[in-house]
């Protein structure tokens, strides 16, 4: 039984970037039954590759995985063109706390998350 879709997360493109690889396969399989398109990165340069060459609507992303991580990724990602930049930029973190990010453009959410929490962020107003 597939979970009903979020009218504010129905075609929304994401990209979820996330080193554990059961986390990541959870989170995608969560927010693509909640409607979502979803494309899935194992770390900041893989998502990067992605951004470059795609249009996402929201970025989520971890901040601590190994090659590039989740700062320097938001670092690029705020350089990008606005054609390529994302509206919404969500960082996810069970190390680190909302503050590590004060100033930037970003919203920051705890690891345990709450989904339904989570879609709703996805679904609001762009940073």
């Amino acid at each position: 039984m597939s979970a009903e879709p979020v009218g504010r997360t129905r075609g929304v493109r994401v990209l979820v970037v996330e080193d554990h690889t059961p986390t990541r396969l959870a989170m995608v399989k969560l927010i693509r039954q909640a409607g979502a398109d979803v494309v899935s990165a194992r770390d900041g340069e893989e998502a990067l590759g992605y951004l470059l060459m795609q249009r996402f609507d929201v970025l989520l992303t971890d901040l601590r995985m190994p090659v590039m991580d989740g700062f320097e990724l938001v670092h690029h990602c705020l350089k990008l063109p606005d054609t390529h930049r994302p509206a919404r930029i969500i960082a996810i973190s069970g190390e680190y706390e909302a503050g590590v990010l004060s100033g930037q453009p970003v919203q920051f959410m705890a690891k345990p998350f709450d989904l339904q929490t989570l879609l709703d962020m996805m679904g609001g107003k762009p940073n």
